[in-house]
């Protein structure tokens, strides 16, 4: 991805939430029409659900992490440098994201209010998956839009249109597009259609492992200096995104009880706060 060697990451003396992961505009859910004004692909189980960060801080609720401690980064830092160094195994791998769950992220709970615009933007796609018209910024978008696009050309419209207008902008576009590559068919022209519920769950089992996979990635930071080639650096995106990604499908799996079809509009917040939490409190297992 070539993020990992591009920052030294946040400083000790940062927020665990940054402030614009706790307010801004949000997102409104509704039915999708067809073009003789009916509803059209969207299920129509409610009128209207509006989706924003506040609400999704409202959702997670408050804090229960205790303050971070000076240098919280620096175990997780240095396991995980030894882990990109020469000779650096899976297990420094596994006891960097103890750590860091431990002492430097807040948890899962403190991911998950850190990582509050991607939950935002991820419930406005489940809305548009499950066929319904998703308003940002005064702007609409829904998959009747989409008709005639190539798939490559929508995933670009979702990610764009989903993205929000903060400084998560470019960290959710990435996601957003990662998901639906991977969850998608590999079709020329855009379906509609292709969005059944093991797709709808791929993709949002996709889009989260990823927004957790760029905070373990900016959380490092400098710590990835330490893979001196850039076969290493691959090689370690490769490993530490597959792990993400097995646990957090083992956790969608238990947040939908094994249901895809249970993915909705009204309890994706849940769904993806959940997924998030279980996932970064299932590395404080991890063997030292």
């Amino acid at each position: 991805m070539g993020t990992s060697a591009s920052s030294k990451g946040p400083k000790d003396k940062n927020p665990l939430v940054p402030p614009w992961a706790e307010s801004g505009d949000g997102l409104t859910i509704e039915p999708a029409t067809d073009t003789d004004g009916d509803v059209g692909l969207g299920d129509g189980e409610d009128n209207s659900q509006e989706v924003d960060n506040d609400k999704v801080q409202q959702e997670i609720g408050p804090p229960n992490y205790a303050p971070p401690a000076t240098n919280r980064y620096r175990s997780a830092r240095q396991a995980f440098g030894k882990y990109a160094g020469t000779g650096g195994t899976s297990s420094d791998l596994r006891r960097s994201l103890k750590h860091y769950s431990k002492k430097s992220s807040g948890g899962g709970k403190g991911t998950s209010r850190r990582l509050a615009s991607g939950i935002t933007a991820g419930s406005g796609l489940v809305g548009m998956m499950r066929g319904d018209n998703v308003t940002v910024g005064g702007q609409s978008l829904s998959f009747n839009d989409l008709l005639g696009l190539t798939t490559d050309q929508a995933i670009d419209r979702i990610a764009s249109h989903l993205a929000p207008d903060n400084s998560d902008s470019d960290s959710v576009r990435i996601a957003l597009n990662y998901a639906l590559e991977e969850a998608l068919p590999d079709t020329q022209d855009f379906d509609p259609a292709s969005f059944t519920d093991e797709v709808i769950q791929d993709a949002i089992s996709c889009y989260l492992t990823d927004l957790i996979f760029q905070d373990v990635v900016t959380g490092m930071g400098e710590a990835w200096f330490k893979a001196e080639i850039a076969t290493k650096h691959h090689k370690m995106e490769s490993e530490l995104r597959e792990l993400i990604k097995v646990i957090t499908q083992q956790e969608m799996d238990k947040a939908t009880n094994g249901n895809p079809s249970n993915i909705a509009k009204n309890n994706i917040k849940k769904i993806q706060i959940e997924a998030i939490s279980k996932t970064v409190e299932h590395w404080e297992k991890f063997n030292d």
